[in-house]
């Protein structure tokens, strides 16, 4: 495919990073003219890239740049996009990132296929929810076409929950934990949610093909978070602005540790990472049933992700799934899955 005008300046750009290049040596090289190389420059600003300029003396690409783009994301990723077979794209706006990819699993599309949106006008949450999904967010949704049996695809979204609280750790040194099931909350507000999808084979019992949808608030939006959610909705920066970078670095990391974890299954050694950072272990909790709810201990989870928890006659018992309320200092902070 042949390369647009803006992708061979930014590459200019980014061989002399520090340096100025001359709009006309660049007009030169590419056989255009002046104010075409102006408009290039403009369309690259536009996406996020820093590029400075003053009078004649050229332009200038930011060291610091923030931009968050496909190309950012996989320069981070490096050899890993090809070893992890990553078919990756970042896009600005889409109505969900799970939708869009599952007609395109639907078409065909292969395994590692990586859809990131900055933003959704329709996301999804569990149950039907909606996910809220502001700008300032990083939302990514994988295809894969696992073999595994419909019991065993439970562990796409453990997978998810412990790469994306690794990757958080990592990238920003906060100390993140996973709630039971598929929440990631830092300093006690929840700031990313996980939802899978699959469509099935009735015939093998088995997978056709599965999405695996991660939402992560990165910073408060503007102006601020809606009145039904904003008790337990937060973000991993609050309202400081992102650092250079972040938001790349993160979803990068995210994906090497998703398909590291992936490409190794059956090992479920990440259940180790999944049960060490539960934040309901030894909290008060209300088991939501459709007959009502019953309050217990939770214990932490076992070796296949399920949630153990001690009821108040003594009997124990381990949940496969569900939504749970904690209880903390005579309050109920319902786990509410909307955002």
């Amino acid at each position: 495919m042949t390369m647009r005008n803006k992708d061979i300046i930014l590459e200019k750009l980014r061989q002399q990073t520090g340096e100025r290049v001359s709009g006309e040596a660049l007009a030169s090289e590419l056989g255009i003219s002046r104010q075409a190389v102006w408009k290039s420059v403009q369309s690259l600003r536009d996406m996020g890239y820093i590029i400075n300029s003053s009078g004649n003396n050229g332009y200038i690409l930011d060291p610091e740049n923030t931009v968050f783009t496909t190309e950012s994301v996989e320069e981070i990723l490096g050899k890993d996009v090809e070893r992890l077979g990553i078919d990756l794209k970042v896009v600005d706006d889409v109505s969900s990132t799970n939708n869009a990819l599952k007609e395109e699993a639907k078409r065909g599309a292969r395994e590692g296929t990586v859809l990131i949106a900055k933003h959704q006008s329709a996301g999804k949450g569990r149950l039907g929810r909606r996910f809220f999904s502001p700008k300032h967010g990083i939302y990514m949704s994988f295809i894969l076409r696992p073999k595994l049996s419909m019991h065993e695809s439970m562990y796409l979204t453990t997978i998810a929950a412990v790469a994306v609280r690794d990757s958080i750790e990592s990238v920003t040194g906060k100390d993140a934990g996973i709630k039971w099931v598929n929440d990631i909350y830092v300093d006690g507000k929840k700031i990313s949610g996980i939802l899978t999808e699959a469509e099935a084979d009735i015939e093998s019992q088995s997978l056709s093909f599965a999405i695996v949808g991660i939402g992560i608030n990165v910073t408060d939006p503007d102006g601020g978070w809606p009145a039904e959610i904003k008790d337990v909705a937060g973000s991993i920066y609050g309202a400081v602005d992102c650092p250079p970078g972040a938001m790349a670095r993160i979803s990068a990391e995210v994906i090497r540790n998703y398909f590291e974890i992936y490409r190794r299954l059956p090992d479920r050694s990440f259940m180790k990472s999944y049960g060490d950072h539960q934040i309901l272990k030894g909290k008060r909790i209300s088991v939501i049933r459709r007959d009502g709810s019953i309050e217990a201990t939770a214990l932490g989870t076992d070796e296949d992700g399920r949630l153990l928890v001690r009821f108040d006659d003594g009997s124990e018992t381990a949940l496969f799934t569900g939504e749970v309320s904690v209880r903390l200092a005579g309050t109920e902070e319902m786990n509410k899955p909307v955002f």
